[in-house]
């Protein structure tokens, strides 16, 4: 949930169209052809100008809480919302208004009571996001569903489809897409969603094509460009994913995920002089663990600083030990500093499993062979370039058919995979596979063997917890699992969400 933000509205503006002379009624107008087109922040500086003709007009003061709230203003809106009640607001719309003023301070159990029996569309999905945010997956859904048979709109269909992206129900939410589509086609939501659900299904041009629309329909909105420079960045053209995250720098300068993206793609591009210099100064402000602590210090390391290296890579794998860029990158930086013995320690469980990449089982052949490890021999063999092919493609294989939701392939991929040895990363693949077809048995079997190999991995935990709870099944156990793997992990927001659901569903 986002804290609340505070727009200051734009002098110029504002001068502008006081000066012009236009009336109240006029200014109205104006901010409802804004607000009905998503131009949220020309909405509110109409409404800013017509109010100050007319303080006390409840119309007006409506449409500029509910401008509050799409802006994500929680204080304007509460505000605005004190406002409304003096000039003699009242009645089911205002009390969706403190509702969802409630559910963005995070106050679901309030925002139910304020709704009571509302059935609006707008009711429909505020009661439904409380549900959800209560961790109560099955009331919301059936709150979503309720709205929808109702007529819905396009903000709760569009709620309902992000919650079923999520949940990984790709056909439902490409039914209410078609919803959306029919309910409001050139709107932001269905433009956005089309490009989601054709990423979620691995169709990446087809994405690439509906992200595009977005950005020339929406020029001001930075997610959309940045959305389609991840897609661009994944097909290798990297130079024009790095034209879009320049455009939506412009648009949202002091966007964090604008800043983690650029130098992610520097990084790519090997620019690690250009991103020392500009993450120098910052270096003891830079999170442990984060996208750009991590950039810094592979950039460090590429310039031949691995002492200085190693120190950032260290405290990422304390703070992410399931992370395994991280841990790669401690080990090459143990490896450049002199420390076999250390980058061994570090590396040997990457390279343990069967799906280990080409340049960790390198550096953790280097470090074997260094310090005479015994299991040197073995990493060599795997290295071997007839036999590194045909693994890299049935990881490969394994990992689309995960990607394209083909579950039986996934099944058939990682049971292969699994002869070659009992492997807790392979497992969890399996389990999920399994949870996803509805084998719930094999899917718990699977998930537990993974867990049992290493009881302290918060992903193996997490996989085991989470086929009990979609199945169902010893919710308890679900639960207990869900504790321990959000004690490993305590940042992971997808432990949390299943952990929460968890207790909804445990009672």
């Amino acid at each position: 949930m986002k804290a609340s933000i505070h727009f200051a509205l734009p002098l110029a503006a504002l001068l502008a169209l006081t000066a012009c002379g236009e009336s109240p009624e006029a200014l109205f107008a104006k901010a409802r052809e804004d607000f009905a087109a998503e131009n949220y922040q020309e909405a509110r500086i109409a409404l800013g100008s017509a109010l100050g003709e007319r303080p006390g007009d409840s119309a007006m003061l409506a449409l500029l809480v509910e401008t509050h709230l799409r802006l994500g203003d929680i204080d304007g809106a509460e505000g605005g919302l004190r406002r409304l009640e003096r000039a003699g607001g009242k009645g089911p719309a205002l009390a969706r208004m403190k509702a969802q003023i409630a559910l963005l301070r995070q106050k679901p159990e309030q925002a139910l009571a304020l709704l009571g029996a509302d059935d609006s569309a707008d009711g429909w999905r505020i009661r439904a996001e409380s549900h959800l945010a209560l961790g109560a997956d099955d009331a919301a859904r059936q709150a979503f569903e309720q709205g929808m048979v109702g007529g819905g709109d396009i903000r709760l269909a569009s709620s309902y489809a992000r919650y079923l992206l999520l949940n990984d129900d790709l056909p439902r939410a490409a039914f209410v897409l078609r919803r959306m589509q029919a309910l409001a086609p050139r709107s932001y939501e269905a433009l956005v969603m089309a490009g989601d659900l054709a990423a979620a299904q691995g169709r990446d041009e087809a994405a690439i094509a509906a992200y595009r629309k977005v950005t020339e329909a929406f020029p001001d909105r930075a997610p959309p460009f940045l959305a389609l420079a991840n897609l661009q960045d994944a097909a290798g053209r990297v130079d024009e994913a790095s034209a879009l995250v320049e455009q939506a720098g412009k648009i949202a300068p002091n966007d964090p995920e604008v800043e983690d993206l650029r130098f992610q793609l520097m990084s790519e591009k090997g620019e690690w002089e250009q991103i020392r210099d500009a993450l120098q100064s910052r270096e003891s402000s830079l999170q442990p663990g984060s996208a750009l602590s991590m950039t810094y210090g592979e950039a460090l390391l590429r310039l031949n600083h691995p002492e200085q290296a190693r120190v950032i890579f260290r405290r990422a794998v304390l703070r992410l030990p399931g992370n395994p860029y991280a841990r790669l990158m401690l080990g090459e930086a143990q490896l450049a500093s002199g420390d076999a013995q250390g980058a061994w320690t570090t590396l040997e469980p990457l390279a343990a499993t069967t799906l280990a990449r080409t340049d960790v089982l390198e550096r953790a052949e280097q470090a074997a062979r260094q310090i005479g490890a015994p299991e040197a021999a073995g990493l060599r063999a795997r290295l071997d370039p007839a036999r590194l092919k045909a693994t890299m493609a049935l990881i490969d294989h394994g990992e689309g058919a995960l990607a394209g939701q083909d579950w039986a392939t996934a099944v058939s991929v990682y049971t292969r995979l699994l002869e070659r040895g009992e492997d807790p990363e392979v497992l969890k693949r399996l389990a999920l596979a399994n949870s996803r077809m509805g084998d719930a048995g094999a899917a718990i079997a699977h998930a537990d063997r993974a867990a049992a190999l290493d009881r302290d991995n918060a992903d193996y935990l997490h996989m085991a917890g989470a086929v009990r709870l979609s199945a169902g099944r010893d919710l308890a156990q679900a639960r207990r699992l869900l504790e321990a793997a959000a004690l490993a992990d305590p940042d992971n927001r997808d432990i949390a969400r299943d952990l929460k659901k968890a207790k909804a569903a445990a009672g």
